[in-house]
């Protein structure tokens, strides 16, 4: 597993939790929407705020009515 600083180093642009849910969107994730989601972080690369930015990003997408599953 890469260490922080390697993957800080390979990341051009960090994600933060508005890019996430803007890419998310433009994949076709929607309010109200369920998704199921199985993911490494470090596949990601360097993400500002960690794992809690990615959930929040979830959350901003399928909001109050969607689902998130996450095994």
């Amino acid at each position: 597993m890469p260490t922080e600083q390697e993957l800080i180093s390979r990341t051009p642009q960090p994600a933060t939790r508005a890019s996430l849910a803007r890419q998310m969107r433009e994949n076709g994730l929607t309010l109200g929407g369920t998704v199921l989601v199985h993911s490494s972080l470090s596949s990601l690369g360097w993400v500002a705020g960690g794992p809690v930015a990615v959930i929040q990003a979830l959350l901003d997408c399928v909001g109050p009515q969607g689902t998130i599953v996450m095994p």
